[in-house]
């Protein structure tokens, strides 16, 4: 799956399945929106696309694999009196 930046023209190869491993069983029109460009820091000019790239320029794209998934917590406070 084909993610790319419109402001900024950055294209990111990405696994379906490492996608799904995220964000779930969505419709590819809907994860662009979900991701966040990681040079300009946008996400409202994100955009996905389902891609079938011929064999020969499969040998130039360099694909982002799943690494691993880190969770945060973070601590909300509240004020009593």
């Amino acid at each position: 799956m084909l993610v790319r930046c419109g402001l900024c023209n950055v294209k990111r190869w990405y696994q379906p399945d490492d996608l799904m491993k995220i964000f779930g069983d969505i419709e590819p029109d809907l994860v662009g929106s979900k991701m966040r460009c990681e040079r300009c820091g946008k996400n409202e000019f994100m955009h996905a696309e389902t891609q079938s790239p011929s064999a020969l320029e499969r040998q130039g794209i360099r694909v982002r694999r799943l690494a691993e998934i880190r969770t945060v917590r973070r601590v909300v406070w509240r004020d009593e009196q």
